[in-house]
């Protein structure tokens, strides 16, 4: 049998274990769970009402951000990864996300799904993001589709968005 001092010992354990949990649970998203899309902020960050989404695995250029298509002619490839990734969700609308984790900014950083298609995914496919191999090995596969293919981004010349935004 457990002496007085030694279950008071285990309650007070006990009450640190779920008032932590608790926090940890009001600090996080659901696991997977549908969300109301209010803004695209740029190629790969999205918010729902106050939520930060930043989708996992991809990054894509940054709004200031400028690329050149084929005839050498620049164009604001943020603006385009931006407006292509409206196009892919069409807010306000919900979509459903996985959350991977939380990065240093406090944003939730998710696989995000629309009518069963990886927004991820298909963001790198359409050439409008780079698998963002520093994080995740991911989406490689749709990378190397859409250099071959030339989509986006891949048909003219680019600066990686993780370069351009160390040199800017």
């Amino acid at each position: 049998m457990m002496n007085f001092a030694a279950k008071h010992c285990l309650m007070i354990l006990i009450g640190f274990w779920l008032v932590s949990e608790t926090a940890i649970a009001a600090d996080s998203a659901p696991a997977s769970d549908s969300y109301l899309i209010t803004k695209v902020t740029d190629g790969d960050s999205l918010r729902a009402g106050d939520i930060r989404i930043r989708l996992h695995g991809i990054d894509a250029p940054e709004m200031k951000q400028k690329c050149k298509f084929a005839d050498g002619n620049s164009y604001h490839c943020g603006i385009a990864a931006r407006n292509h990734l409206i196009k892919l969700i069409q807010p306000p609308t919900e979509i459903r996300c996985q959350t991977i984790t939380k990065d240093r900014y406090g944003r939730f950083v998710m696989r995000c799904f629309k009518a069963g298609i990886d927004l991820n995914a298909a963001m790198v496919r359409d050439g409008w993001a780079v698998a963002y191999r520093r994080y995740a090995k991911d989406y490689i596969a749709e990378e190397n589709q859409a250099k071959a293919l030339k989509k986006g981004l891949f048909a003219g010349a680019f600066q990686k968005p993780e370069q351009w935004r160390r040199e800017n």
